[in-house]
This record gives C-alpha cells, sequence and structure tokens, in this order.
C-alpha cells in the first residue's frame, strides 16, 4: 500500500536551507578532498 507522506516543500526552513545549499554549491570551487582513498 501507498502512503502519502507530506513534503518539504513550502516549509520556511526548508527552503532557507535550499537557498543556502544553492548558493553554496555555485559559490567559487571547494579544496579538493584528500581525505579519502579508495
Amino acid at each position: 500500500d501507498w502512503q502519502w507522506v507530506k513534503g518539504h516543500a513550502g516549509h520556511p526552513e526548508n527552503e532557507r536551507c535550499d537557498v543556502l545549499a544553492r548558493q553554496a554549491a555555485e559559490a567559487s570551487p571547494t579544496q579538493a578532498d584528500t581525505g579519502y582513498q579508495a
């Protein structure tokens, strides 16, 4: 059975987080992650 689950769209705090995340993603390049080795 499918159940409806309320989404995050329209929640002021989540919308603010989306704005901040978008700004960070579009900002100058981040430093390379040198701490991970496969």
